[in-house]
């Protein structure tokens, strides 16, 4: 409905996101990425440290880009029809969801439990005496060793990261849908005052409810991308810089994999539809 009421009275933008997120798609993936890679296998650590900050601001325009473009034409970015049957999955208010990046640190935290449980006797070899290119599992031991034993300040950032999420999302929703329903029964109420046949009544019977209502939809968009934002911020802030450098690599890593066609082919072709229960826990 909002992308239908969109060409009423609401200015355009000149230029389409999708053609500045694919440029952005492109530095990361066959630039940055690459980039923080290399440095990631070099014991270098201000060589690190600028690549991991490089992606992190590489990041921060996007999210800085999206607000830009929010607030000139939400429409297109609400319903993106440039994105692909992979990633709608994981969009909500118009972008990834920040549940992905949580659960991307998760993810991180309980391998590094599991290598803690399945120490072999090379525990000693982090804490200094062996060389930093000592690979294992075809990275480097600093890599392998990055998660384990994280500290208690990551640790408790990482919880209050989750109870925030916990607390924000559904508020964001409510958000949104009572701008919806506020919309629906202005336009419903001013409805039956225009005559059905007479175009110009009807335009002006939808742009109003509709331009009074788009400011606060404009506003949730741009708190689910502030939202969005502070969480990878406040994830890096918190990790020491190989930590940050795998956790920004597997981050651009899930993004260059929803474009991989191999397996958006298999997902298109799988038979058994994405559950509700499915994308609520995505």
């Amino acid at each position: 409905m909002l992308k239908a009421v969109g060409l009423f009275g609401r200015k355009k933008t000149t230029r389409p996101f999708k053609d500045y997120y694919t440029d952005w798609f492109n530095t990361l993936n066959n630039s940055l990425l690459p980039l923080l890679r290399s440095s990631m296998d070099d014991a270098f650590l201000p060589q690190l440290s600028i690549h991991v900050e490089m992606i992190h601001s590489h990041f921060q325009s996007y999210y800085e880009a999206l607000d830009l473009a929010a607030s000139d034409d939400v429409t297109q970015l609400l319903y993106p029809d440039w994105r692909n049957s992979l990633e709608k999955p994981f969009l909500w208010l118009g972008d990834f969801h920040p549940y992905l990046f949580t659960n991307l640190l998760r993810s991180f935290l309980d391998d590094g439990d599991e290598n803690e449980d399945d120490d072999d006797g090379f525990g000693d070899l982090g804490n200094g005496e062996c060389s930093e290119s000592y690979e294992l599992f075809d990275r480097p031991w600093h890599l392998v060793m990055a998660w384990k034993n994280p500290s208690k300040i990551l640790m408790n950032r990482v919880e209050q990261i989750e109870c925030g999420l916990r607390l924000m999302v559904p508020a964001l929703v409510a958000r949104a849908r009572d701008a919806q329903m506020v919309f629906i029964e202005s336009l419903a109420k001013n409805w039956v005052e225009c005559d059905g046949g007479n175009k110009e009544a009807a335009k002006a019977v939808v742009a109003e409810p509709m331009e009074a209502q788009m400011d606060e939809v404009v506003s949730v968009f741009l708190d689910a991308n502030r939202l969005r934002r502070s969480v990878i911020s406040e994830i890096i802030g918190a990790a020491n810089v190989y930590q940050a450098a795998l956790f920004l690599e597997g981050l651009s890593q899930f993004l260059v994999g929803f474009k991989d066609s191999e397996l958006l082919g298999e997902f298109q072709r799988c038979k058994t539809p994405l559950s509700r229960q499915t994308r609520l826990a995505i």
